[in-house]
C-alpha cells in the first residue's frame, strides 16, 4: 500500500510540473491581458483602457522620450478609474522617483454600469482580473491563469494566433485585419451600436470614479509627471460621449489642475483611421504617440528654462 501512494504521488508530482511546464508557455498570444501581469514593476506607466492599450506605443515614447514606459491600460470593463484599477496601478509601480505617467481619460471611465454608480461593490471590474488577480510581476504568472483562464488552456498548448498580438511592453497590437472602407464602415457602424443601445442607456456618472481619477494622479504625481490626454474616436462615437457627458473637460478640470498638462486630441478625430471607431488602427496609433511625445517634450523644456 505504502509502494502504491508512492508510486502515485510521483506520478501526481510529475503531472503537476508537466502542467506548470506547459502553462509556462503562456505568452502575447495567449490572451489580450496576461503579459502585462508577467513584466517587473515599472516606473513609467499608460494609464487607461482599450483605447490607450491599442492605440499607445510605448516603442515611439521610447524613442522619442528615450525612456521607458509600459502601456497597463485594459478595457472599458476592466480599467474604468476606480480602486480595482487604482490598487493594481500602485502594485504595477516600483515606488521609484522620475517616472512618466500618460493618463488617459473619456466619459466612459468615470462612470457606472450599476443601478448606485457610486456604490464601489458595484461596480463592474470587480469580477475581472484586476481585482482577482494581485500579483503583476510574475512570469509565469500561474495566479492569472489559474484565476483567470480556466477551459481556456488550450490558447497556450495549441498557441492558438489570433489577430491580436500583446507586446512585453503592454502594447496590444491588432493586425492583418481588412481596413477598405467598406468592411471598417461595418466595424464602426457595429461599434456604433454597442454604445448607444448597450451602453448609454445604463451608464452614469460616478462621483466615486471621479475622486479615484483624482487620487491616481495625485499618488502618481509623488513619483514623476503626470500628463492626461483624452484620445481622438470617430466622430460617430463621440457624438455619443457628447451626450453622454457634454461637459466633459469641466467635469473633470480638477483632475487636469492636479497634472501637468491635459491634451484633448478629439478637435482632430477626422486625421486618423480607427479599426471600428473606438480604436485607432496601428499606423494612427503612432501617429497619435509621437503627437503625444512631442507635446511633452514641450512642455519639460519650457519648465526646464
Amino acid at each position: 500500500m505504502k509502494r502504491f501512494i508512492l508510486q502515485l504521488s510521483i506520478i501526481s508530482i510529475f503531472a503537476l510540473v508537466a502542467i506548470m511546464l506547459s502553462l509556462s508557455g503562456a505568452n502575447g498570444w495567449t490572451d489580450p491581458f496576461y503579459i502585462r501581469f508577467t513584466t517587473p514593476k515599472q516606473q513609467s506607466l499608460i494609464i487607461g483602457t482599450s483605447r490607450a492599450a491599442q492605440g499607445l506605443q510605448p516603442q515611439i515614447f521610447q524613442q522619442l522620450l528615450n525612456r521607458d514606459i509600459n502601456n497597463f491600460a485594459f478595457t472599458i470593463a476592466h480599467s474604468p478609474f476606480g480602486k480595482v484599477y487604482y490598487e493594481s496601478i500602485k502594485r504595477k509601480h516600483n515606488k521609484k522617483d522620475g517616472g512618466l505617467f500618460i493618463v488617459t481619460v473619456d466619459p466612459w471611465s468615470i462612470s457606472s454600469w450599476c443601478e448606485s454608480p457610486n456604490d464601489l461593490g458595484q461596480f463592474r471590474e470587480n469580477q475581472l482580473c484586476l481585482n482577482k488577480t494581485h500579483v503583476v510581476d510574475s512570469n509565469p504568472n500561474f495566479f492569472y491563469l489559474f484565476d483567470n483562464l480556466p477551459g481556456k488552456y488550450s490558447n497556450i498548448f495549441i498557441n492558438i494566433k489570433s489577430n491580436m498580438y500583446l507586446h512585453k511592453d503592454g502594447w496590444l497590437e491588432v493586425y492583418n485585419i481588412k481596413m477598405d472602407s467598406a468592411t471598417v464602415k461595418r466595424r464602426v457602424s457595429q461599434k456604433v451600436k454597442t454604445y448607444r443601445n448597450g451602453y448609454l442607456p445604463k451608464t452614469k456618472f460616478s462621483s466615486v470614479r471621479l475622486e479615484y481619477l483624482k487620487k491616481t494622479i495625485t499618488y502618481l504625481k509623488e513619483y514623476g509627471s503626470v500628463y492626461v490626454v483624452r484620445l481622438p474616436i470617430h466622430k460617430n462615437i463621440m457624438e455619443i460621449e457628447k451626450e453622454l457627458m457634454p461637459d466633459f473637460d469641466l467635469t473633470i478640470s480638477e483632475a487636469i489642475d492636479l497634472s501637468d498638462g491635459y491634451l484633448d486630441m478629439t478637435p482632430q478625430n477626422d486625421l486618423y483611421n480607427y479599426t471600428d471607431g473606438n480604436h485607432l488602427y496601428s499606423q494612427s496609433g503612432e501617429k497619435v504617440s509621437m503627437i503625444i511625445a512631442n507635446w511633452i517634450l514641450e512642455i519639460d523644456k519650457h519648465q526646464t528654462k
